[in-house]
């Protein structure tokens, strides 16, 4: 009886987690501003694994081939990240606000590699 139950706790957990996840990704706030969008390849964020914008700025921590890890410190609007992998899919994050701590993210493809890292900001 306890295995049914957690379970049946683990598959609603997935759900609820899988919508919020989508809805994350593909939700952006009817009052945004333009979205701007800046793209890095594996290469091109080398040597100091550095993104940075004036409202925003991310470090590249590990970079593991099929994943990478990192984290954002967001000043002002709202930021998220899209990885696209070389079998042609892609993850999407949150979006994720300012506040003084930085934020953890990170992307992967399982089964294949990450070809570029796309990040989205509006104010």
């Amino acid at each position: 009886m306890r295995g049914c139950i957690a379970r049946k706790i683990t598959t609603f957990g997935l759900a609820a987690a899988a919508a919020l996840g989508a809805l994350g990704a593909t939700a952006l706030p009817a009052a945004a501003a333009t979205v701007r969008h800046r793209t890095v390849t594996p290469g091109s964020i080398e040597p100091s694994n550095t993104i940075t914008a004036d409202a925003y700025r991310c470090v590249i921590t590990g970079n593991y081939g099929w994943r990478w890890e990192g984290y954002c410190n967001v000043y002002s609007g709202r930021l998220r990240t899209i990885t696209y992998c070389a079998d042609g899919s892609h993850t999407t994050g949150l979006w994720i606000g300012a506040r003084p701590e930085a934020w953890a993210v990170w992307g992967k493809c399982p089964g294949s590699s990450w070809t570029k890292i796309v990040f989205q900001w509006h104010s």
